[in-house]
């Protein structure tokens, strides 16, 4: 029998500049038959370090969710709700706790995510945030691996696609441009730290680990996650090589908006910058930085002007 998966993606306002070509795109790559797609939109102002972000507008994000529904990109918008009964609810439920903050020390949504989770109604959870780009190889979608591999491991609580493309490790790399990485001798390994930038997670191993404990009190839903899941002997394992991968925006400023279209053409056809600054699942346009990725989009007829 098929496996149900749902997908979901968290919203908020700073989304407006990239989210209906990203929710377009994620769907492409992934090339997946979910269950259901819902993106869940919080329309409150953001907070802590977020709020630099720039700031779009509750109504054009309304009408950029809107014109995906018409498009059948997603299925369902779920506004967060903000009643104190609400909240409650939801930190009773995943963390036994109702005093746990609703965002954390940085001002990440806490209490969000899990109202996202809580809505999905799937086997296996695919959570991504909303800025989250993909690359594929082949027609298959890393998802159907993901879910193979968390059926043959009992402990595996959560797959990934590895955290970005082949990067320039050190000088000799960086000198010669020439990658001396050996193939790996397995296609997944253990990883200690479970990211909720993506992750495709089984919905009744997650509920076993329930309550969430934290090791910090204010830190991360992310830590929380990770520190849980070790306590309780579950574990997250991670894709090796190059046929799917995922990159991250690290900051969503204007050379990031302007080239957003030849930006995810490169991603999806694999053309990336070999020596290129910052950790390789971090997409760096900053400054100069933009030009490691408009070298390459150039020398394949993109990005001019």
């Amino acid at each position: 029998m098929t496996p149900r998966v749902s997908f979901t993606v968290n919203v908020c306002n700073s989304d407006a500049p990239f989210l209906g070509p990203t929710l377009r795109h994620m769907m492409r790559q992934l090339n997946y038959p979910f269950a259901e797609r819902i993106a869940t939109y919080d329309p409150g102002r953001q907070t802590g370090k977020y709020a630099e972000r720039i700031q779009g507008s509750q109504t054009a994000v309304e009408r950029i969710l809107d014109t995906l529904l018409d498009e059948q990109v997603i299925d369902r918008v779920d506004v967060v709700p903000w009643t104190e009964a609400e909240q409650h609810r939801i930190l009773l439920k995943y963390f036994g706790n109702e005093k746990i903050d609703l965002k954390d020390f940085s001002g990440a949504p806490i209490y969000q995510y899990l109202y996202a989770l809580d809505a999905c109604s799937g086997d296996y959870l695919f959570h991504v945030d909303s800025d989250m780009l993909f690359h594929r190889q082949g027609e298959r979608s890393w998802i159907d691996e993901g879910i193979a591999l968390l059926r043959a491991k009992p402990q595996a609580i959560v797959a990934t696609p590895q955290g970005g493309p082949p990067q320039a490790r050190n000088w000799l790399e960086r000198l010669t441009g020439i990658s001396f990485e050996r193939p790996a001798r397995e296609p997944w390994h253990p990883a200690d730290f479970i990211s909720t930038r993506k992750f495709l997670m089984d919905a009744a191993r997650f509920r076993a680990c329930l309550p969430l404990v934290q090791a910090i009190p204010g830190e991360p839903l992310e830590n929380s996650l990770s520190h849980t899941c070790r306590l309780k002997g579950f574990q997250r394992w991670s894709m090796n090589g190059y046929r799917h991968w995922t990159i991250h925006p690290w900051r969503h400023d204007e050379n990031y908006v302007r080239y957003l279209d030849d930006l995810i053409w490169a991603v999806e056809n694999g053309v990336t910058p070999f020596r290129r600054a910052g950790y390789k699942w971090d997409m760096r346009t900053e400054g100069k930085h933009i030009e490691e990725w408009l070298a390459v989009l150039r020398k394949h007829g993109r990005a001019r002007g």
